[in-house]
């Protein structure tokens, strides 16, 4: 079996929308206190090789793909707690759910994912593995668990899976399980009922994006259009994300001049659309846009003055870079590097913000300064 995932997952968020696939022929069942399953993998991509999760020590398993933005965005923070704990713990990523073609082995991902280990070392200071043909450890770990996306953690001590959750909790619950404060009884028994709710929220989700999947996976790229606004009519709560994809495929598959006009009456509806429609446009690859396009989305952002996320500022430089507007781009890269600077300086927890995210602003900011002269 295999898990074919398509661009829906990235433009929503890293929850396993899909069809048959995942959810059909689900594994024994793996809860807290459960011995751990075998680390059964493809390649070790890095680190030193671990033959067993037995032993006092901890071992740290976060379960990421290269196309989830919160795994990557958790990557440098792990990479600290590596460092924190050093001898106390052993992190390990797990990388799943990579896209493959249909008629090709799980194993042909292998290379795109060595690939991004290797370009993102500084960001990666833990050991690495990828799943195999089989994806023994999507099926017996995630899958298994009941967990329907990534990011997802799970802690073993003594080959025993002691907590799952996600990577924003360690922090604290690394503390706990060290100093014997933790309670795996009490714990386990919250896990069952967030497992049971997650089931509920899978089914729901199911429901409306099974179908979307299917025309996505078909290239039908005009019924997923029809079946969002399907979906708005019968779930408004899930209007903005039922938006977000519909500006996405419009933009990326099927017409830019409808995917402005869309995003206009979608910036009057919805005071988050700007942001939104930011990171989408800024983050295309399928294709070139237009100059106009790339304005826009720019000068249609907002006031930036009260911003406080740098990101979204290097975002907004890089559109009014790709339209043409240099000036403009050296402003707000500007704000950017400024604002990085302070938060690296004030010791941010932010996870974004690194050494290497400053010296990535300062080369763009150049490279526009340049394109000025």
């Amino acid at each position: 079996m295999k898990i074919i995932t398509t661009g829906i997952m990235a433009i929503a968020t890293c929850t396993f929308f899909s069809t048959g696939n995942l959810f059909a022929q689900q594994a024994k069942g793996l809860t807290i206190g459960d011995q751990a399953p075998a680390l059964q993998y493809g390649k070790w991509i890095k680190g030193e090789p671990v033959v067993s999760l037995t032993g006092n020590q901890l071992y740290v398993l976060e379960f990421w793909a290269t196309w989830c933005v919160p795994c990557i965005k958790a990557m440098p923070h792990l990479t600290k707690l590596q460092q924190e704990y050093k001898n106390k713990v052993n992190f390990i990523g797990v990388n799943i759910a990579e896209r493959v073609d249909e008629d090709k082995p799980y194993d042909s991902s292998l290379p795109a994912v060595v690939q991004f280990v290797e370009t993102n070392a500084a960001k990666i200071g833990f050991s690495v593995i990828a799943d195999n043909n089989a994806q023994f450890m999507y099926h017996n770990w995630l899958k298994a668990s009941g967990q329907n996306g990534i990011p997802a953690t799970f802690i073993v001590k003594d080959n025993k899976v002691v907590w799952i959750g996600g990577p924003q909790a360690l922090d604290t619950i690394i503390p706990k399980i060290l100093e014997n404060r933790y309670d795996m009884e009490a714990f386990k028994s919250r896990f069952k009922e967030m497992t049971e709710t997650s089931k509920k929220q899978s089914a729901y989700y199911s429901s409306f994006m099974n179908p979307i999947e299917e025309a996505f996976k078909a290239k039908n790229y005009v019924k997923v259009v029809e079946l969002t606004e399907a979906v708005k009519k019968e779930k408004p709560d899930l209007k903005t994300m039922m938006d977000q994809l519909k500006f996405k495929v419009l933009l990326a598959y099927l017409d830019e001049k409808k995917a402005v006009e869309f995003g206009k009456v979608w910036q009057s509806e919805d005071k988050a659309a700007p942001s939104l429609i930011l990171q989408i446009v800024g983050k295309e690859k399928n294709k070139q846009l237009s100059h106009e396009t790339y304005l826009w989305t720019a000068k249609n952002f907002g006031d930036t003055n009260a911003l406080t996320n740098p990101e979204l500022l290097d975002e907004l430089a890089g559109c009014f870079a790709k339209g043409g507007d240099f000036r403009n781009a050296i402003v707000n890269e500007e704000k950017a590097l400024e604002l990085a600077k302070k938060m690296l300086k004030a010791g941010s927890k932010d996870q974004d913000i690194t050494t290497e995210t400053v010296a990535a602003y300062e080369s763009r900011l150049k490279s526009y300064k340049e394109s000025v002269k």
